[in-house]
């Protein structure tokens, strides 16, 4: 009987350690999810134009060198969250693929019909079959707000599904730091086609598709940059702390030094990407990793993520159909009003917690 107790005893003492240990594996990114939210609120900014006066050296840093960054870092995360569901099991690389474009493909869908009203209120002078073929070529290349994220991150997803399953990472990098390149010609450093005959190739394609920030030259880049720190996260655990803080420091002056270079040059699309962006990114993915576990008692981890999201959909039609009222709002009246407004409709839509509302804002 007493050996009986004492097997029993070992039993609920190695139980307890498995427990304890299976507790301590899961592990939270709640830097992530910080750095998304504040990501969202810097994306609502500049579609609320609080940046824009060009001539505001102070306000024009601001834009390019924090604001800027927000849907670079969201292509990286997701990249990294992506990497992760995958090393937890390559059997799954399919289904976690289908699934995740599948849960991309309703919000994008639902949120392109809100705004469908305001492209048809906003589109004049011209005929019916123009209109129909500017909302088709915008929905297939660059769909209107911030919806062109969801696209580019679907396009990314198939491409690095394909990149896994044949475990060609490594070269999906170098393809993609070239792609990277080629979206930078398209974008901040389009002077330096100008004169030659890329320049014409340029303006052709920028007048077919739109813009180069998209799936191909600018997510799946970043995206694939995610997955490979994913395949890194052991190595980064060990990295001290003080130099992921030195190399975050000398990245930023460099790429200081590079909008500056390139601040009055001629550029095309929105004057977003540079060489240096893929690196501060990088780097505050690699904070994020090696402060994982932190707590914060105030902080819900889960909810924020979620609103985060919700302020990335939501936030385009509010701005989009408030402009319509004709209200005279300065641009930072309308960042706190669609913040404000966003805030509100969440939570409330959050404590409702239906399954299909959740579709659209989580």
């Amino acid at each position: 009987m007493l050996i009986g107790t004492k097997k029993m005893k070992n039993y609920i003492f190695k139980m307890g350690k498995v427990m304890k240990n299976e507790v301590i594996k899961k592990e939270n990114y709640i830097l992530i999810d910080i750095l998304k939210f504040f990501c969202a609120i810097f994306v609502v900014g500049i579609h609320a134009g609080i940046m824009n006066n060009k001539d505001n050296t102070v306000e024009w840093y601001i834009l390019h060198m924090i604001l800027r960054i927000a849907v670079p870092f969201f292509f990286i995360a997701s990249g990294f969250l992506f990497g992760k569901k995958y090393l937890k099991d390559r059997s799954k690389l399919k289904e976690n693929s289908v699934k995740q474009i599948k849960r991309l493909l309703i919000p994008f869908i639902f949120w392109m019909l809100v705004s469908l009203p305001y492209k048809l209120i906003t589109t004049t002078g011209e005929n019916v079959f123009f209109i129909v073929l500017k909302i088709i070529r915008n929905a297939l290349f660059y769909p209107w707000g911030a919806l062109w994220f969801l696209l580019a991150l679907i396009v990314a997803i198939i491409i690095e599904y394909w990149v896994l399953k044949r475990k060609r990472l490594n070269v999906a990098l170098i393809i993609g730091f070239i792609l990277y390149g080629i979206c930078l010609l398209g974008n901040s450093y389009y002077f330096l086609l100008e004169g030659t005959c890329f320049q014409n190739i340029m303006d052709l394609y920028l007048k077919i598709f739109i813009s180069m920030r998209n799936g191909i030259f600018e997510a799946f880049p970043i995206f694939t940059i995610g997955v490979y720190i994913a395949t890194k996260e052991k190595s980064i655990e060990k990295i001290k702390s003080f130099k992921i803080y030195i190399a975050l420091l000398v990245v930023l002056v460099i790429q200081t030094i590079e909008v500056t270079f390139i601040r009055n040059k001629n550029y095309q699309d929105d004057h977003s990407l540079f060489v240096m962006t893929i690196f501060v990114v990088s780097l505050l993915l690699v904070l994020c990793i090696k402060y994982k576990n932190l707590k914060f008692k105030f902080l819900n981890g889960n909810l924020l993520r979620n609103l985060s999201t919700g302020v990335y959909f939501m936030h385009s039609p509010i701005i989009n159909y408030i402009s319509l009222l004709n209200f005279s709002l300065s641009n930072y009246q309308m960042f706190f009003i669609t913040i404000g407004l966003i805030m509100v409709i969440y939570l409330i839509l959050y404590k409702v917690d239906n399954k299909y509302i959740n579709y659209v804002i989580k």
